[in-house]
């Protein structure tokens, strides 16, 4: 199995405010859908931040249908979860990205965390803060267990571990993660990272535009940014 994994498009997103700004965010993210297709991949998978806020503008919604319907053309499912920029952290609330679930999208989610691909398991959790940490090793713990059942398993998740992370602003520690999975699709951290984690890597594409100026650094001249092809 092959898939492209991408995370942190921050669509809307108005740096500066400029309009130009925006626009570059939805061009890059255009282009690197259609290196994707290009790539012949089996799925794709986005690891939250999809949009920069959790009541996107007409735009940026378009911007994502658009990229989707290319990808449905292309027979190309796109799995997503929920980050804290696209999040609505209310009991019961739903994120903007149930509103492309009928035409495609597969959203990871409270009610849907698991999916198969064929013989691989891709399950996941969407973003939670540091404050329900307890939660969050709880749901990683019963992914755990189902990961057990497949031969190949990839784990979806918006979170900051602390070994990349500020000092105390990490939702989760490094030790807290599941061991067992192949591959985990991470979100959060822009910069890209890539380690051997467990049995299987871990990695963060980092975002695939800058979104601050801090973001302009030794990582971003070494990787650049765009998205990761991985052959599982």
């Amino acid at each position: 199995m092959r898939f492209a994994h991408l995370s942190d498009s921050h669509l809307g997103s108005r740096q500066f405010g400029l309009l130009e700004r925006e626009t570059d965010f939805y061009d890059v993210f255009a282009k690197n859908i259609d290196k994707i297709i290009e790539k012949d991949v089996d799925f794709v998978i986005h690891s939250g931040d999809l949009f920069d806020n959790n009541r996107p503008s007409t735009e940026a919604l378009l911007a994502f249908q658009k990229a989707l319907l290319r990808l449905n053309e292309a027979k190309i499912p796109i799995y997503a979860v929920a980050g804290n920029h696209d999040s609505i952290l209310r009991k019961g609330a739903l994120p903007p990205q149930v509103l492309f679930k009928d035409i495609g999208l597969k959203l990871i989610s409270d009610n849907n965390p698991v999916y198969t691909e064929g013989p691989v398991l891709i399950c996941g959790v969407r973003y939670v803060p540091s404050s329900q940490s307890r939660a969050l090793k709880s749901a990683y713990d019963q992914l755990s267990k189902i990961a057990d059942k497949y031969l190949k398993s990839i784990l979806v998740s918006h979170q900051g571990i602390d070994k990349w992370m500020h000092e105390d602003t990490h939702e989760i520690e490094l030790s807290q993660m599941p061991k067992n999975f192949d591959y985990y699709a991470m979100g959060h951290v822009h910069n890209y990272v890539e380690e051997d984690f467990g049995k299987g890597k871990l990695v963060y594409p980092g975002s695939m535009e800058i979104w601050r100026t801090s973001e302009s650094n030794e990582n971003f001249r070494e990787f650049g940014k765009g998205f990761v092809v991985v052959d599982l």
